[in-house]
């Protein structure tokens, strides 16, 4: 069983696997649905399996649960150091280069735009009881009385006197709910409401429910093989960490693939393959260390090498190799729904987040998405000082036409607008800001 990122392109990628999606059961908050009711960036669990040469399977069921679908209690504000982030309904939300934005709100297209009041649904991994990485976010109208909005999270500060308690920093009101699970601390649920919040700011439930079975981790039989990717939970160590709930166990028996126990930390993207134990825990078989995005540019593709393993596009001098673990969307007027490196063609216009690979040094990508047009921008690291000349994340770019540059130096993080000049391979910057 699969329980990762959706990333739709060819069938159905769920963690770089192409499976088939033929008479597959799929719902959608526990809604019968179908595969085009998928996007890409939604977690779900996929249950399945895998054919011999692991970059395809088959699927039998794919499940998408939301994490929540609430008010916004504080916007998102990029300006500050650090930024701030986003606040909903007692969560913590983070977000990075590779969470997927959709809106059904005139004027709000970034996770920037989406203001207080307005509903947003989150689907993505909890790193503890009160933060989420998101992985996808919809936004929705601002919240009017009658409309069901839902939380989930583990039960605490339970208090059976003024039936209250907290998912989350949030306090919930359940005086109202005649009809519910029998409540204890650490109990995880799902609360509904079609009040929103009393005058005290505590949410009125309308309903409460048992959530994965009252468990945050994952639901299973004893001995059932799983994988699981995201973000490593708060509180690590070497020998046992979260993900999304579930306590995964690392031991002598555990391989390592782009890393070691000891990186392991909180936050560290990875994917994990292991059996579950008797205590509802992963005994891991495999970790694999997944790259983050630390560059982005965008440009033009001047040429394709389908013939490169994995295949590589070069965008402004730099080739960068993609494959079905990068994540592809279409925000052209084609809008190919199953978007994936098969359909780049030279000359499209693309955004890539990509990052340098440490043991091969190669460019490799995270994100892909193509657009209609765009101006050259480039954000990444500083590789090489010459003068009037810099290296960014494996792309030349030319100072001489920038009033006053910054200072730079290897490592730092930079900025850079211009214009590509194709003949010369280098990127004639405009402007230059760390």
């Amino acid at each position: 069983m699969c329980k990762n990122n959706t990333e739709v392109a060819a069938l159905l990628f769920v963690n770089g696997v192409e499976y088939s999606t033929t008479g597959v059961n799929i719902t959608v908050n526990g809604a019968p649905a179908t595969e085009a009711d998928l996007q890409t960036g939604m977690h779900v669990d996929l249950t399945g399996s895998k054919d011999a040469n692991g970059s395809t399977g088959t699927a039998l069921s794919i499940a998408f649960d939301d994490d929540l679908e609430g008010i916004v209690e504080q916007a998102y504000n990029g300006a500050t150091t650090p930024a701030t982030p986003l606040k909903v309904m007692g969560y913590t939300i983070l977000t990075d280069a590779t969470t997927e934005f959709s809106s059904q709100v005139s004027g709000q297209s970034t996770v920037a735009d989406i203001a207080v009041g307005n509903i947003v649904e989150v689907s993505g991994t909890r790193l503890d009881n009160t933060t989420i990485q998101a992985s996808y976010i919809e936004t929705k109208a601002a919240f009017h009385s009658g409309q069901e909005i839902e939380v989930k999270g583990a039960v605490t500060a339970l208090d059976s006197i003024n039936m209250t308690f907290q998912i989350g920093a949030m306090t919930v009101d359940y005086s109202a709910v005649s009809s519910m699970p029998s409540l204890a601390n650490d109990l995880f649920v799902e609360v509904k409401s079609t009040a929103g919040k009393n005058g005290s700011g505590n949410l009125v439930a309308s309903a409460i429910e048992l959530a994965s079975n009252g468990t945050s981790g994952i639901d299973g039989t004893e001995g059932k093989e799983f994988e699981l990717s995201g973000p490593i939970g708060t509180g690590s160590s070497s020998t046992q960490f979260t993900l999304n709930g579930t306590t995964v166990i690392v031991s002598s028996e555990t391989q390592f693939e782009h890393g070691a126990a000891s990186d392991i930390a909180d936050g560290a993207q990875v994917e994990v393959s292991g059996t579950l134990n008797a205590n509802g825990q992963i005994d891991a078989s495999e970790i694999a260390f997944r790259e983050a995005e630390e560059a982005e540019l965008q440009g033009s593709i001047e040429a394709i090498d389908t013939t490169a393993v994995p295949n590589t596009v070069t965008i402004m001098g730099a080739t960068i190799a993609v494959n079905n673990k990068s994540m592809f969307k279409d925000n052209s007027t084609q809008q190919v729904r199953y978007f994936n490196q098969a359909d780049l063609a030279v000359g499209d216009w693309l955004e890539i987040g990509f990052y340098r690979d440490n043991t091969t040094s190669a460019l490799v990508a995270v994100k892909v998405k193509r657009e209609n047009s765009g101006t050259n921008q480039l954000e990444g690291v500083v590789e090489a000082v010459g003068t009037g000349t810099v290296t960014v994340s494996g792309v030349a770019v030319d100072l001489s036409g920038v009033t006053s540059p910054p200072t730079l130096t290897v490592n730092d993080q930079v900025h850079v607008n211009g214009t590509y000049d194709a003949n010369t391979h280098v990127l004639m910057a405009t402007s230059v800001t760390l």
